[in-house]
């Protein structure tokens, strides 16, 4: 019996039981961690028609919609706060977010952030106005052509990295359209939806520009390492859950 053990085995036999308490009780807490869902998601975004518009009080849009139907499947409380999209970036990396959405993949962003599996489609192409002079091959694009894209974007990141000029940067698409239609850069990349849109709101002709299809980025929400670290067993879930929410690219009307 432990009374008729030398003090010094007494002393160890605690330790041991004291030891054993510690590891089931810290077992315990990462089985509840593993199982605890946040109360509420905040997820930052841009004013990005038409897949995020912020009207007054209403929010809505492609991704918006596609965003609440995961939300919904999970019976997750979250909240969209529509900011600058270098703040929704920045804001994630340090933890002022949960995440930020709709977006692409990117090496930078998966730096501080890791990205859901992707549910919204987006399709990227080349636009240049049709009284160019240049080539629309690749190859004259990348060397001759002088590009236009929107800050913090992640075609802006896309062309860097592959080497195209890149010299006006913007805050929005519409300044874009506009840099393009008066033939003051040559090109840009851009969204489909977006560009579409855009030239609609501007009352821009589809025939003023020349389109080169280049790429498929589908998008997603990139969730902070900060939160994901604190609610290890939420993208999983929220992966499963966008399943039954995907949002498919409208086919273009003749």
């Amino acid at each position: 019996m432990i009374s008729n053990l030398h003090p010094v085995a007494k002393n160890i036999n605690k330790l041991v039981v004291a030891t054993v308490a510690t590891v089931a009780l810290l077992s315990s807490e990462v089985a509840a961690n593993e199982l605890a869902s946040p109360q509420l998601v905040t997820i930052a975004t841009q004013d990005w028609a038409p897949y995020q518009i912020e009207q007054g009080d209403k929010q809505y849009g492609y991704a918006i919609d596609a965003l609440e139907c995961v939300m919904g499947q999970l019976q997750q409380d979250y909240r969209v706060e529509f900011v600058p999209w270098g703040r929704a970036q920045s804001g994630t990396a340090q933890g002022h977010y949960d995440g930020f959405f709709a977006a692409s993949s990117h090496q930078g962003r998966d730096e501080y952030a890791i990205l859901s599996d992707t549910f919204i489609e987006q399709k990227w192409s080349f636009y240049l106005h049709k009284d160019t002079v240049l080539s629309t091959d690749i190859n004259t694009l990348k060397t001759k052509a002088v590009f236009g894209s929107r800050k913090h974007s992640n075609t802006l990141f896309w062309l860097q990295d592959n080497g195209f000029k890149t010299i006006h940067k913007t805050n929005n698409i519409n300044d874009l359209v506009k840099l393009l239609v008066n033939r003051r850069i040559d090109a840009i990349m851009e969204n489909e939806i977006l560009f579409a849109n855009a030239i609609y709101r501007a009352n821009v002709e589809k025939g003023t520009f020349i389109k080169i299809t280049n790429i498929n980025k589908p998008l997603g929400v990139y969730f902070g390492k900060h939160f994901l670290n604190q609610y290890p067993s939420f993208l999983g879930k929220f992966n499963r859950a966008t399943n039954n929410c995907h949002f498919t690219q409208p086919k273009p009307t003749s």
